[in-house]
C-alpha cells in the first residue's frame, strides 16, 4: 500500500480488466500466459479528493460499512459532483480487498464488476443500493456483503 492509496498493490487502468464476452463473441486462441487478475483498479481518485475535501481520510473508508455510511451521508456530493463511477471503483476495490480470490472483471462493454468467479458485484448498482435504500435494506445489504467476505471453507478432498 503506498501512502496515497488505501489499497494494496499497484493500480491497473480499466483497460487491463479482463473482458468476458456477452452475446456474440469471436473465438480466439487462449493466450499462453493468461492476463493477471486486476485486484486494484484505478479511477477512484476523484472520489478520494471529495473525501479529503470533506475532512475524511480515504483509508478510513476501506470497509464496506464505513464506505456505505459515508456515501449515504454525502450522497448529494457524490451525485452532484458526477463521482458515481469513481465511487463505484473505490467500492469495488474495497470488495476485492476482502478476499484473496476476488478480482475485477468486465462483462461485455458494461462497467467493470468486482468479486469472485462465483459472485461478482455490479458496483454501480451496488453503490446506488447503498446510497438510496431504506435503513433495513441497507443493513441487510451490508450483512450479505460481510457474509460474502468471510473466509471460505476449503473444499473437502476425497
Amino acid at each position: 500500500m503506498d501512502e496515497a492509496s488505501p489499497f494494496f498493490g499497484p493500480g491497473s487502468p480499466a483497460s487491463k480488466v479482463p473482458v468476458v464476452a456477452r452475446g456474440e463473441a469471436i473465438y480466439t486462441a487462449v493466450p499462453e500466459t493468461p492476463a493477471a487478475p486486476v485486484r486494484h483498479l484505478l479511477g477512484y481518485e476523484p472520489f478520494t479528493s471529495l473525501c479529503v475535501a470533506l475532512g475524511v481520510e480515504p483509508r478510513q473508508l476501506a470497509t464496506i460499512t464505513t464506505f456505505g455510511d459515508f456515501v449515504r451521508s454525502h450522497r448529494d456530493a457524490v451525485l452532484d459532483g458526477g463521482l458515481n463511477d469513481a465511487a463505484a471503483v473505490f467500492l469495488g476495490n474495497v470488495l476485492v480487498s476482502y478476499r484473496f480470490d476476488a478480482h475485477w472483471v468486465r462483462y461485455g462493454d458494461h462497467f467493470p464488476s468486482a468479486g469472485t468467479d462465483e459472485q461478482a458485484y455490479e458496483v454501480l448498482h451496488l453503490l446506488a443500493l447503498l446510497m438510496d435504500s431504506d435503513d433495513s435494506t441497507y443493513r441487510t445489504c451490508l450483512e450479505m456483503i460481510e457474509g460474502w467476505a468471510q473466509p471460505q471453507p476449503a473444499e473437502p478432498t476425497l
